[in-house]
């Protein structure tokens, strides 16, 4: 299997991926967006490129500004700043000459939040899977005094103010929302807002006793099944 470590530039700070890329002639693309404090080396991510690179779907995974072995400071991060990130991702994959035209996102927790607000925004995108997302980051302000909340500076409190999904997903096409129904970070409720929201074709999964980050090996299998499913569906 061919994994490729590929970088390019946000807002002058390097962006750190890794492209999982089929041997095949032009194939179709997921790029996905970890959460807020995770990064694109967590065992999730690099399992779902695995399974994708075998089912013959290139797959992105990448580490935001201020994450991993990207540049920036995890002080520094916002909302704004990572949707600015996404869509050079985007750009990037357009611009691979192995990559064909086909492109989806997907992304869990924030990482899902991102997904869903630049797919409204971005002609090109075929379609969305959302792990554990939020309908709304309005929460986060009540836990800034926690430790990893601490760690983020005033501006990323101040930013999430500026965004809203709720004018976005009309726009989102082919949406696939997956969500445990003991997800202790952001309830269950909010998928079904999300999915409430969104056009046909959409599909809202809920796994029965999933945590936040679908820890038990079943659910986390049944996730990626689901996912790779949707993406064969509509990209």
């Amino acid at each position: 299997m061919k994994v490729e470590k590929i970088s390019f530039s946000s807002h002058g700070q390097a962006v750190v991926g890794a492209l999982h890329l089929p041997d095949m002639e032009k194939p179709s693309c997921v790029i996905a967006s970890h959460g807020l404090f995770s990064s694109k080396d967590s065992e999730k991510y690099i399992t779902l490129g695995h399974r994708f690179h075998r089912k013959g779907i290139a797959f992105l995974r990448f580490d935001f500004r201020g994450c991993g072995e990207s540049g920036g400071k995890t002080t520094e991060t916002t909302v704004s700043d990572r949707l600015r990130d996404l869509n050079m991702a985007i750009g990037f994959v357009r611009s691979h000459p192995w990559i064909g035209p086909r492109i989806g996102l997907m992304g869990s927790s924030l990482g899902g939040y991102i997904s869903l607000i630049v797919s409204a925004g971005e002609n090109g995108i075929r379609s969305v899977v959302t792990w554990a997302t939020p309908f709304t980051l309005a929460g986060l302000e009540e836990k800034r005094g926690d430790e990893e909340m601490a760690s983020l500076g005033e501006e990323f409190f101040h930013d999430i103010k500026a965004h809203n999904l709720t004018s976005a997903l009309g726009k989102v096409p082919n949406c696939l929302v997956i969500h445990g129904d003991r997800d202790e970070l952001v309830p269950v409720e909010q998928a079904r807002m999300i999915y409430e929201h969104l056009n046909y074709p959409k599909k809202m999964e809920i796994i029965e006793g999933g945590d936040h980050r679908l820890n038990h090996p079943d659910h986390r299998e049944k996730a990626i099944e689901m996912s790779l499913e949707w993406f064969e569906r509509y990209l």
